[in-house]
């Protein structure tokens, strides 16, 4: 009885004491909860990123989801979440947890940063340059979110200011290639492919083993009219990376052509025909250049494959009459052209070939009119394989 009663007392003295605490004490105790919550938050977060690192994506999120239970006002658990769940696909969710690290701190770069890349992926692109702008202007020091805000610019046809926007702090990153890559292709957009080719070499000597920007020196160069700077630029990517790239060989044989070095092009195509025999363009391309060089039987072989992948091209009936002309029998080559002029009255090189065979055969009245009809759709050329810029000089 006397042990009971003495528990009754120590009982009611500790809840006395209890309701006796003073106020700053509640409030300490509680901070110190708080405190503790927090810490074990940031554990959960840190344990979290090293499994989403690792690939543990359904891990990761547990972790986190239990981090935020015990602390919801963390933003970078909440950025954590929404980069879990982008990787899981789960983009709606991810857009709301990385909204409510925004809603906790306006300016949590991170946040701002992937709720750019999901409204990109949704093709929303005036959301995106928001996102990607206030990621920016939180953390100005970081390059991915300048190119990123430029590049949303360009999404939406603002050439100008996406490149006002990397121009005004490339001062901070002038070393940086990307960033010169991208004003190179901000060039191009704005059809100065002298300054795009000036700007992709920057890049290229900043990183010389970037195989990308390496490549497209070689298209910005082209595009410039160096032709010469192109061929080297081809030929340094073959060294350097030991790649195939059959695009960029074509470009090496075009500017070859251009600086007249007919028989390096000659076997620059005829390797590309073999590799890619069904490529008309290539054959089309190589029979002008046999044509320039007179070798007509190359003509005819180029104009036969044509026609088997493509029957009745321009080019087809083309070859097969300028092969015929140079075996003399004209009256084929001209029925051949006059078919291809009734088919296609707008191209100056059947009208070109059609004129002396007409002359040839009396029709005075009727060379003419196809030279008329020749210079007038392109008066700067003749009886030339380059008429109206067959080769291209725009890297088309």
């Amino acid at each position: 009885m006397r042990t009971r009663l003495l528990s009754i007392a120590l009982s009611t003295m500790v809840l006395a004491g209890c309701n006796a605490m003073p106020k700053s004490g509640i409030e300490a105790r509680t901070r110190a909860h708080d405190r503790m919550d927090q810490v074990t938050a940031a554990m959960s977060r840190k344990q979290a990123l090293n499994a989403f690192e690792t690939g543990q994506l359904d891990k990761a999120r547990q972790l986190v989801t239990a981090g935020i239970e015990r602390h919801a006002e963390d933003p970078q658990s909440w950025a954590l979440l929404g980069r879990i769940l982008m990787e899981q696909l789960r983009l709606d969710e991810a857009v709301l947890a990385l909204n409510r690290a925004v809603e906790l701190d306006a300016e949590h770069a991170e946040s701002h940063y992937f709720l750019g890349v999901i409204y990109e992926r949704w093709s929303k692109d005036s959301e995106a340059a928001k996102h990607y702008t206030a990621a920016h202007q939180a953390d100005p020091a970081k390059p991915q979110y300048l190119m990123a805000a430029a590049e949303s610019r360009l999404a939406v046809g603002d050439v100008p200011a996406a490149r006002a926007l990397i121009e005004e702090r490339l001062a901070r990153f002038e070393h940086h290639a990307a960033m010169q890559h991208l004003l190179a292709h901000m060039a191009l957009l704005e059809n100065d492919a002298a300054i795009a080719a000036e700007r992709c070499e920057e890049a290229r000597l900043l990183a010389p083993e970037d195989e990308s920007i390496a490549r497209d020196l070689c298209r910005m160069r082209f595009r410039a009219g160096d032709w010469p700077g192109c061929i080297n630029a081809v030929e340094d990517w073959h060294a350097r990376f030991k790649g195939v790239d059959s695009a960029l060989d074509q470009l090496r044989a075009r500017s070859l052509v251009l600086v007249r070095r007919h028989n390096e092009a000659r076997s620059v195509y005829r390797a590309l025909c073999d590799a890619d025999p069904e490529n008309d363009a290539l054959w089309r391309e190589r029979g002008l250049l046999a044509w320039e060089q007179g070798d007509w039987d190359s003509v005819q072989t180029c104009g036969v494959a044509i026609e088997n992948l493509r029957p009745g091209t321009y080019e087809a009936t083309l070859f097969k009459a300028l092969h015929a002309r140079s075996t003399g029998d004209l009256l084929v080559a001209r029925k051949l052209l006059e078919s291809l002029v009734k088919a296609d009255p707008d191209r100056p090189e059947g009208w070109a070939l059609l004129a002396p065979l007409r002359a040839a055969a009396g029709d005075a009245v009727g060379a003419a009119k196809a030279r008329d009809i020749a210079v007038k759709c392109d008066p700067t050329r003749a009886d030339d394989p380059r008429v109206t810029g067959v080769f291209g000089s725009d890297g088309s």
